[in-house]
């Protein structure tokens, strides 16, 4: 039975989890006529193991090169989130947990995100520009999979241990985040792996359904 009050801290993928789209770099190439039979070889390629997660995202990042970074904030604005979103981030916030984000995804997203929802502490990756254009370059600070020292980071910006912490995912670049908290929630996850650390799964189309879950 899990002891009340004792989470002080959720840290939140962001890609499939808080928004219904499950890759915002997938999502944009898409608005812009450039995935099928172009960019959603890079994804590909790099699920293969061909390519390195870096070159990956380097090579998503210079397909949107001389593009105007208002363009493309106009473009993730349009993002569908998960019904209940607002309902449990206010649950937790009347609880008085922190909440943070650790997203493989673009900072455009998770900033927007960390604004409009208050967010105590969010990271993900940034696409670089000069005079609001795009450079075509990145700057990787979240890897897909390599989620766990951010974790460490947040925990430390808090003085949080592990056991109090929260995490709610979806995918396998979840799962090395799941392994360094005290309880972890699997919401629609396409990864057994995931599925099978977790405290437990949520198969619903309604953030609000994990509230019961938490053990807060």
């Amino acid at each position: 039975m899990e002891k009340k009050g004792r989470y002080k801290l959720v840290i939140f993928d962001l890609d499939g989890t808080l928004t219904q789209e499950r890759s915002i770099w997938e999502y944009i190439h898409v608005r812009l006529g450039k995935w099928y039979g172009f960019a959603e070889e890079y994804q590909n390629r790099f699920l293969a193991g061909k390519i390195s997660y870096q070159e990956f995202c380097e090579r998503d990042a210079r397909v949107w090169k001389g593009m105007r970074v208002e363009e493309v904030l106009e473009i993730v604005k349009t993002v569908s989130f998960h019904p209940g979103v607002d309902e449990l981030i206010s649950h937790l916030k009347q609880r008085g947990l922190k909440l943070s984000m650790v997203s493989s995804g673009l900072s455009l997203l998770t900033n927007w995100v960390h604004q409009r929802y208050g967010f105590d502490y969010s990271v993900s990756n940034d696409l670089l520009h000069k005079n609001g254009i795009l450079s075509g370059k990145v700057r990787i600070q979240v890897y897909y999979d390599k989620k766990a020292e951010w974790v460490r980071r947040v925990l430390q910006a808090y003085n949080i241990k592990p056991e109090e912490a929260i995490a709610i995912g979806d995918s396998r670049g979840d799962i090395d985040m799941f392994q360094m908290v005290g309880f972890s929630i699997a919401f629609n996850s396409s990864c057994r792996d995931l599925d099978q650390i977790a405290s437990t799964c949520v198969q619903t189309n309604h953030l609000a359904d994990i509230i019961p879950k938490l053990p807060i």
